[in-house]
């Protein structure tokens, strides 16, 4: 799998096409949509998950925390209307196609939610992460899993009668605690275990205190019920001050993540593509995707323009908040379990969510080619 991950890549990027396409394709091929040779097995899915902490933990080390500060408005403007517009279109959509209302507005959360991790491979490739646009993406895709998760605790809760004021106080509360642990990692916690890592007798000591670090912040944001790669680009933040061992442990983790385990997380999107309601919901599927392409890119675009950004950043913006991937597979998979999703609806809701994630590179790719730094 991983061999013919690299063919694929090599291939696409020859063709000049984003190689992540070419690995979320990759992982539809050999998924139950087409050859079925390669499961979503729990240790396919561990893998995948190692992967996206490792590729947001990258993200953080390579990010500007002083860029992050300077631009948190319009992060927040970009996260609100990037939440608003896809929310109203697909809600509108879905209540078009004669779907109950409470269906309906659960659909709409799955499409709230982006996920900046296909993004920031698209970024990364393009030397365009620490630029301002690519600063700004990662700023609101944080604020939108936020506001992404806040929706579906208060939804889920609201539509299935068990919400209460107690229990988001609670999650608030947990929220809060987990800022303050940030600010105290930060400061002083992780540049104290940095410094140790020069006293332990091992070549890749520091590599190795950044892993851990990584993993418990990704572990904590899990528990606080927040993503767990939040969790991991918050760590890369902090680890990224400690400049003289960033470039080191930038190298050594991009050789640990890119071998194996973020490979294996863009497969493994493509591996739950089923073609069985395609033909049957061609038409809401098509619809979702388009709706769902279309407000995140005029949404955010929008809060970009509102920030005093030009078109052509605004286009970028926009365009890297399109992409849904693992986080709108997340809250599907919630709200099926509390049967807030049907059988039915379940299927297309994740194919939609497939699609756009293919499709979502290829307009971030146009976009930083009409504004290159």
């Amino acid at each position: 799998m991983l061999f013919l991950t690299l063919i694929v890549s090599h291939l696409f990027n020859r063709l000049n096409l984003p190689a992540v396409v070419g690995q979320l394709i990759l992982g539809v091929i050999l998924g139950k949509g087409v050859l079925d040779i390669v499961k979503p097995t729990a240790e396919v899915e561990l893998f995948a998950d190692i992967g996206v902490i490792l590729l947001m933990f990258l993200a953080g080390l390579e990010s500007d925390l002083k860029l992050l500060r300077k631009h948190l408005l319009p992060s927040i403007n970009v996260a609100i209307c990037g939440v608003i517009l896809p929310v109203a279109l697909t809600l509108g959509t879905a209540l078009i196609f004669g779907i109950n209302v409470k269906e309906s507005i659960f659909m709409s959360v799955v499409f709230a939610a982006t996920s900046v991790s296909i993004s920031v491979e698209v970024l990364k490739s393009l030397n365009y992460l620490s630029s301002t646009s690519g600063t700004v993406i990662l700023g609101a895709a944080v604020a939108d899993d936020i506001l992404a998760i806040t929706i579906l605790s208060v939804m889920s809760g609201t539509l299935t009668g068990s919400f209460s004021l107690n229990k988001l106080l609670m999650l608030l509360g947990l929220w809060i605690f987990f800022g303050v642990l940030i600010v105290v990692f930060h400061k002083w916690v992780i540049p104290e275990l940095m410094k140790l890592s020069e006293y332990v007798d091992a070549t890749h000591a520091p590599t190795i205190f950044a892993l851990v670090i990584c993993f418990i912040m990704a572990f904590i944001a899990d528990k606080v019920q927040l993503d767990s790669v939040l969790g991991a680009f918050v760590a890369g933040i902090a680890v990224s001050n400690s400049k003289d061992y960033n470039e080191k442990i930038n190298q050594n983790i991009e050789l640990i993540g890119y071998s194996v385990f973020i490979p294996i997380f863009f497969i493994s999107i493509g591996l739950n593509l089923e073609f069985s309601s395609f033909i049957h919901d061609f038409w809401l599927i098509a619809l979702f995707t388009i709706t769902g392409i279309l407000g995140k890119l005029f949404g955010a675009g929008f809060g970009a323009r509102l920030s005093g950004f030009d078109m052509k950043d605004s286009y970028v913006i926009g365009s890297g908040m399109i992409s849904r991937g693992e986080m709108a597979l997340i809250v599907a998979q919630v709200g099926y379990g509390v049967h807030l999703l049907s059988d039915e609806y379940y299927s297309t809701v994740i194919i939609s969510v497939i699609l756009i994630t293919i499709i979502a590179p290829f307009f971030l790719k146009h976009s930083i080619s009409k504004n290159p730094l």
